[in-house]
């Protein structure tokens, strides 16, 4: 009998807004998010995880979060947040708790173990900043997570792209210190992807 793959699906950047308010004055986010969630649903095979990879909220706004928690309950598969450059830890940490965050004042880095696959969502903001950089802890937690086996494929997942993507307004927000990334990366070869709010990258 054939093994079945394990899955793991990526959204993004949903900019949630207050109820009865669209992002930018124009795009109703929530329809979309609505819309994404009815999809993944109907997905057969169904995916084992889905991954937001940022800006769940467009203004980081506490009723933002509550219009986002209460979209999310339709999906009907295990999710995990990390934030994005339009988040705050602090409502992350409230709207979406895990454990795995640490301390209060640290960066939310969290793993899952799917299957047979290691998925790490790190947290690559700043605060108040829109561009992307990973702190010494959190490279230090890269480093020891993917030092834990040499075995299991590691997926990783942040919202800045640590690339440049061709879209000048996401490469304007890039992730600072990729270099500091791709220096980990050379030595652990079982991650086989980044994913990044935008764009992926195979290794």
């Amino acid at each position: 009998m054939a093994v079945r793959p394990v899955l793991i699906a990526q959204i993004s950047d949903l900019h949630i807004t207050p109820p009865g308010t669209f992002a930018y004055g124009c795009v109703d986010t929530a329809a979309a998010l609505t819309a994404a969630i009815d999809t993944l649903n109907r997905f057969s095979p169904r995916a084992d995880l889905v991954v937001i990879s940022g800006d769940i909220a467009h203004a980081a706004l506490p009723e933002e979060y509550q219009h986002a928690t209460k979209l999310l309950r339709a999906l009907q598969i295990p999710f995990a947040a990390i934030p994005g450059n339009h988040d705050r830890r602090s409502a992350i940490r409230e709207a979406f708790p895990d454990p795995a965050y640490g301390a209060a004042d640290s960066a939310l880095n969290s793993t899952r173990r799917v299957g047979d696959l290691d998925i790490l969502l790190i947290d690559s903001t700043v605060p108040d900043a829109v561009h992307g950089e990973l702190d010494t802890a959190t490279l230090g937690w890269i480093e020891k997570t993917l030092a834990a086996s040499s075995t299991r494929p590691a997926l990783l997942f942040l919202h800045h792209p640590p690339f440049d993507t061709g879209i000048v307004s996401s490469d304007e927000m890039r992730l600072l210190n990729a270099d500091a990334l791709a220096v980990l990366l050379k030595r652990h070869p079982r991650a086989l992807l980044v994913a990044a709010g935008v764009a992926l990258l195979a290794l």
